[in-house]
């Protein structure tokens, strides 16, 4: 999905320090709205092999534009004042930054009038040692969604099982960067485990959770 992306000179550290020391670290982040139209988002990175950051926002959780590119992505600690929020409006904001290894990955989800966060997976049921896929997880209309990294010029594939291992449906290639999955595919809601490739080769292993009807 192409995205025009913007530098604005507000990219930096340096704005609003004594904010910066609430700042959470990626793949959390601040979201802090200072007056109609102008939000803060702040956050610190501990990945110092991060070679793209991008601050997106939404009005509706599905399509996200890029309003912001870092200059500096490896930064420990930044934030970002987006001046053109749509005012008295929810907006949805959430930060997608890549690693050298090629991974790309996404925040959890913020909206400035409900003061909601939406996790990249809704459960809470999760066990101690299970983390959220940040390329399969639940979206906040309740549908599976596969999010990964130009498609057009990788072969990604994904296999779907029941919990205990059964096969339910493959798909052989992943055409699109943001893929939705009718939930009639699962035939009913609960866990299920997953296994992505790229290139034929083994990407994650993992499990979604996906709410009933």
């Amino acid at each position: 999905m192409k995205q025009c992306i913007v530098v604005f000179s507000l990219f930096s550290s340096l704005i609003f320090g004594k904010i910066a020391n609430a700042q959470d670290i990626l793949p959390e982040f601040k979201l802090k709205q200072i007056s109609p139209g102008k939000v803060l988002i702040s956050w610190h990175n501990t990945h110092q092999n991060c070679v793209k950051l991008l601050v997106q926002r939404s009005s509706d959780h599905k399509n996200f534009k890029t309003i912001v590119s870092a200059k500096k992505p490896g930064l420990y600690e930044n934030s970002f004042m987006d001046t053109k929020s749509p005012k008295n409006k929810n907006t949805y904001y959430r930060i997608q930054y890549s690693l050298k290894n090629g991974n790309m990955y996404f925040s959890n989800t913020h909206s400035t009038l409900e003061k909601q966060i939406i996790k990249n997976a809704v459960p809470t049921q999760t066990g101690n040692n299970w983390k959220a896929s940040p390329f399969v997880y639940t979206n906040i209309n309740g549908y599976i969604q596969i999010s990964v990294n130009n498609p057009s010029a990788f072969v990604y594939k994904i296999k779907f099982f029941d919990e205990n291992g059964t096969d339910l449906f493959q798909i052989n290639k992943i055409d699109l960067d943001n893929l939705i999955l009718d939930k009639t595919n699962f035939m009913h809601g609960g866990w299920f485990q997953f296994e992505l490739y790229k290139d034929d080769i083994l990407l994650e292993k993992n499990k979604v959770f996906l709410k009933g009807n």
